[in-house]
């Protein structure tokens, strides 16, 4: 979807509404998605995101070709939810507190073995007990797999800081689980391709 996303974004900036819309549509519900679990205010989010596409379109002639438009809308998305808490009084600190939500509904999914069923409600009950930057991290890395320079972007926090963060956030889940990393990693992709 990245190689379609960046041809998209070339033929944008070139002026193609079409290309435009494609982006929007491809790219609002991960948009959205993590709106949500910054702010969890509806609609601090939609008029977030339509702020952001609005000002893309007007400003387009002097947008330049992009590496990865979804992390580049992620930043922008961020800034867009920042400065209206800011306009509006609401701001609070993006601190290691922050309640960054990541739950799912795991009954509305579909996991065919019962010990994936299992271990899926238990990772995600495990994810729970994380800090809340260390959710940000998990979901930026595993879910939206952005880079940790696209990260550290994204929350303002050192890419060493990123690295401990995501090492103690596989830690604990690892203690949670009582499996090793690499089943880990492997559950936790499979629970993001189940509820995409």
């Amino acid at each position: 979807m990245n190689n379609t996303i960046d041809l998209y974004w070339d033929k944008f900036i070139e002026g193609d509404q079409q290309a435009f819309e494609q982006i929007y549509r491809a790219l609002l519900p991960s948009l959205y998605e993590y709106g949500m679990r910054r702010v969890k205010d509806e609609d601090y989010v939609r008029d977030s995101i339509q702020d952001i596409f609005i000002r893309f379109w007007e400003n387009r002639d002097r947008l330049k070709a992009i590496s990865n438009p979804k992390h580049y809308l992620l930043v922008a998305l961020k800034n867009s939810l920042l400065n209206a808490q800011l306009r509006d009084g609401r701001l609070s600190s993006f601190g290691e507190n922050d309640d960054f939500q990541l739950t799912y509904d795991v009954e509305s999914t579909y996991i065919a073995a019962e010990e994936q069923r299992g271990n899926a409600i238990r990772l995600i009950q495990a994810l729970e007990q994380l800090t809340g930057k260390q959710k940000e991290v998990i979901f930026l890395r595993y879910f939206e797999e952005l880079s940790y320079e696209e990260i550290s972007v994204l929350t303002n926090i050192s890419i060493k800081s990123l690295y401990k963060l995501n090492n103690r956030a596989i830690s604990t889940l690892k203690d949670i689980m009582g499996m090793p990393k690499q089943h880990l990693l492997v559950l936790l992709y499979m629970i993001k391709f189940l509820y995409s």
